[in-house]
């Protein structure tokens, strides 16, 4: 197979032979079906849902037993035995649950979901993001229990491991009769907005929404004084918040709010905005090309003189970090709950 098969016009070629019979699922066709970040710029370039489709040769080659190039494999062997796909000891993220005061309230107008990646590798975004719903007094509360979103399952074509996440999610929530569900990971917020719907066959019990949405809100109603930051900011849109969620206003309008803020956008933006190159399994399981395309879209942040680069999503700026260390890059990567938080007073 040449190179184009890693493109999304190859991996239609390869679906539309493998439909009439001239190729066989085997691993080599593996290997460049799952080498693709579920970003879903293919979808808007070509105006067809190809990401739909390479999702669904990932979940036919999983329930066929054609196994996946290894990295991908951990995502899910990690989920099934650690209960997260970082391979982590979910003790110590209960640990990270329960010591949060939040973790005892009985009820609360929101339960705040934290997903895998703020627990277990990004844990100073709790803090950012506490302080901020705390400042502005906004009712909350916190499962005591660490259980994976599925989305890393998911996003690897294992769809029975994701529908056992969705199950012990849903059964999590109801226990705590909660239906105002807030997350600060795109991952998460598309899997409980979108993907559950899905896989549980039916409309979603609970609402979910982002905190880049709250916080908008909370600045709309005057519940934060924000203190000025003189700085030239552009923003990288997560693929799951953005494309797949349609979710870009927000995080534009929060930072657009800081006193003193310049807000300039990248040449690819919003719905054609590049990937961080970690989605889809992409950065287990080919973690030097995951980091050189996040190492792409640091120097098209530069390229803008801001200096920072903010995102949404607690992965994309764990990927966008590594990207830029690669090219020794100063620029400032930063969360937009980190911040807000910094200037809250």
């Amino acid at each position: 197979m040449q190179l184009d098969s890693y493109a999304a016009k190859g991996k239609m070629t390869i679906l539309y032979h493998l439909l009439r019979g001239r190729l066989q699922l085997d691993e080599t066709i593996a290997e460049r079906v799952f080498a693709c970040t579920s970003c879903g710029l293919c979808d808007v370039a070509c105006g067809y849902n190809q990401s739909e489709a390479i999702h669904e040769m990932k979940a036919v080659l999983c329930k066929q037993g054609v196994a996946p190039p290894e990295g991908y494999r951990k995502i899910s062997t990690s989920t099934r035995e650690s209960g997260n796909p970082y391979s982590a000891n979910s003790a110590e993220g209960d640990t990270v649950l329960q010591s949060l005061s939040e973790s005892k309230l009985s009820s609360a107008d929101y339960t705040l979901f934290l997903g895998c990646t703020q627990i277990y590798r990004e844990s100073e975004e709790i803090d950012s993001l506490l302080k901020i719903l705390r400042a502005a007094g906004v009712s909350f509360r916190i499962p005591n229990e660490q259980i994976c979103c599925g989305s890393p399952a998911y996003r690897v074509g294992d769809e029975f491991q994701a529908f056992e996440q969705a199950k012990r999610i849903t059964t999590l929530f109801e226990s705590m009769q909660s239906d105002k569900i807030l997350v600060s990971c795109a991952g998460c917020y598309r899997m409980f907005s979108n993907d559950f719907k899905l896989l549980m066959n039916d409309e979603s019990r609970f609402k979910t929404t982002h905190t880049i949405e709250l916080l908008q809100e909370l600045i709309k109603q005057k519940r934060l004084k924000i203190s000025p930051l003189n700085a030239t900011i552009t923003y990288h849109d997560p693929c799951h918040l953005g494309r797949h969620s349609g979710l870009y206003d927000a995080p534009r309008q929060v930072l657009s709010s800081i006193p003193g803020v310049r807000l300039v956008e990248m040449e690819w933006n919003r719905k054609f905005a590049k990937c961080c190159g970690a989605g889809g399994g992409f950065r287990a399981g080919k973690v030097e090309d995951s980091i050189a395309i996040a190492a792409n879209r640091v120097q098209e942040a530069k390229a803008t003189e801001a200096s920072i680069l903010a995102t949404a999503c607690p992965f994309c700026l764990r990927n966008l970090r590594d990207g830029a260390a690669s090219i020794d890059s100063k620029i400032k990567i930063e969360s937009v709950e980190s911040i807000l938080a910094k200037l809250v007073l």
